[in-house]
């Protein structure tokens, strides 16, 4: 009368342990803050004195490759103490290390983009922007469970598609979905080349605005 019927569980991708699921939202959400504290420290913007001659793209990329490189290494500290000191379960283990430099990349443009077009107020878009991706991006609990909002921006998010590609090196491939997710990705590339160096021009007046009264707060 107890067991009426006989149930067996067939798991198609298992993972053994909850830290290992739980790899690909912590590393994508460290990757991202890691870029949020490269702004913080390293000036985004080339001083006048300096990029005296220089076109605005130039300024740009010379900067741009600084933030890319050290973010890189802050991609490869966490991927592989990921793999080497968590000891997580990983059946791809290069295609880990290789998702989570990729998501470097596209969160630095990201983060970088908007640090050098508004200044202050976009370190605070960013912050903003990871807020709305740690709830939105389904890396903690399914997505379904969540308000209609967050479903909506979910396919929107970067950290959604970062997420879903590590899942895969974790759990196990399934067809193409590895590329495609970081596929999915990567378009966030040239919308934040379009926001770093063509909206750029657009907003340097409104943003002096901004960095003049935040300094007359004596706050910042």
């Amino acid at each position: 009368m107890k067991t009426p019927t006989d149930m067996v569980t067939n798991k198609i991708y298992p993972i053994e342990l909850y830290g290992s699921a739980m790899t690909p939202f912590y590393t994508t959400l460290a990757i991202w803050v890691g870029g949020t504290l490269l702004v913080a420290l390293i000036k985004c913007k080339v001083e006048e004195e300096r990029a005296e001659g220089l076109k605005l793209y130039e300024t740009y990329f010379g900067r741009y490759l600084l933030f890319l490189l050290i973010g890189s290494i802050q991609a490869l500290v966490v991927s592989l103490g990921d793999i080497y000191l968590l000891k997580i379960q990983c059946l791809y283990p290069g295609k880990f290390v290789l998702a989570a430099v990729t998501a470097s990349f596209i969160f630095i443009t990201i983060i970088y983009s908007l640090t050098v077009s508004f200044g202050d107020v976009g370190k605070a878009i960013s912050i903003v922007f990871l807020v709305l991706q740690v709830a939105g991006s389904g890396g903690t609990f399914p997505i379904q469970v969540t308000p209609r909002f967050f479903q909506m921006v979910n396919p929107l998010l970067p950290f959604t598609h970062i997420i879903n590609a590590m899942r895969e090196c974790v759990g196990g491939m399934y067809q193409n979905d590895y590329y495609r997710y970081l596929g999915y990705a990567l378009i966030f590339i040239p919308i934040s080349y379009l926001v770093g160096i063509v909206l750029r021009k657009k907003v340097h007046e409104l943003n002096e605005f901004f960095e003049e009264k935040l300094s007359e707060t004596g706050l910042f």
